[in-house]
């Protein structure tokens, strides 16, 4: 086991792509991190529980339902005692990291995923919608991260940009700063492209002591898989105690891959 000085979070909407969410979660680089976020994922129909290659990798957090769009992703290098589940529903999903700061200190942080679907109708308001539940969530942690796409638009995160604004972005602010959350993402980043349209919807915010941990929050290009949307890489300054993840080899598979062919090896070499 060895410590591991800095927690690195990957968010990602993937547009409900299997081909993008495949590709994007066998990247080697994207398995160097300890949280994979994914928002708009496409459900596996050949497995029950998403893309099953990457659970070689990762453990799953995510609803049962088939209309679940976010999971998350937990590296199997964290130590299992070191995070549990606490919110597994449809488009929130949240988890609680035991971690140490840079005074050794320990640091309980929660973690939520989540995703607002987008109206077609600027001045729709949904009293059950998930950002009234975000609120509820909202009120017992202190120490927070949240990751989301909430497909609304503001100046304060989009400025110049911003032409529209929907009737829901005053209960998201209301609800930002009751739980004194701060935008950790640089104002103005685009994080969507589509359409010749440059917008900035995939947001991270935190409390104001994971602000000053935060070591970068940034657009990460090279991990692009082809969705409208950008990944976006949260560093923070928390330690976390890794064990030694080792892969093998899976024989059992390949055997049964290539039975056929053994198969007639093994005639042709007896009939010699």
């Amino acid at each position: 086991m060895m410590k591991q000085f800095f927690l690195r979070i990957l968010q990602y909407n993937i547009r409900k792509s299997l081909k993008i969410q495949e590709s994007f979660l066998i990247d080697r680089e994207v398995r160097k991190f300890d949280i994979v976020i994914i928002q708009k994922q496409e459900r596996n129909i050949n497995d029950s529980q998403s893309f099953s290659s990457a659970h070689n990798f990762f453990h799953l957090v995510k609803n049962s339902s088939s209309q679940s769009r976010t999971c998350i992703y937990v590296n199997k290098c964290l130590r299992l005692d070191q995070w549990t589940v606490k919110t597994a529903e449809s488009d929130i999903c949240s988890i609680r990291i035991l971690t140490c700061n840079t005074d050794n200190e320990t640091q309980t942080l929660r973690l939520l995923n989540v995703y607002n679907s987008s109206s077609l109708f600027i001045t729709f308001t949904e009293k059950f919608s998930t950002i009234s539940r975000l609120n509820e969530l909202l009120k017992n942690d202190c120490k927070q991260l949240v990751v989301e796409d909430f497909n609304l638009h503001h100046s304060h995160w989009e400025r110049w940009r911003c032409f529209t604004q929907h009737t829901m972005i005053d209960i998201l602010l209301n609800v930002i700063t009751n739980a004194r959350l701060k935008l950790l993402l640089k104002s103005d980043t685009i994080t969507r492209e589509a359409h010749k349209q440059f917008t900035t919807i995939d947001l991270v915010f935190s409390s104001e002591k994971i602000q000053f941990m935060t070591r970068k929050c940034e657009i990460r290009i090279n991990l692009h898989q082809r969705s409208n949307h950008l990944s976006i890489v949260t560093e923070l300054c928390l330690q976390t105690i890794s064990v030694q993840f080792l892969t093998r080899r899976l024989w059992k598979k390949w055997i049964q891959k290539h039975w056929v062919l053994i198969c007639e090896y093994i005639y042709l070499r007896n009939a010699l």
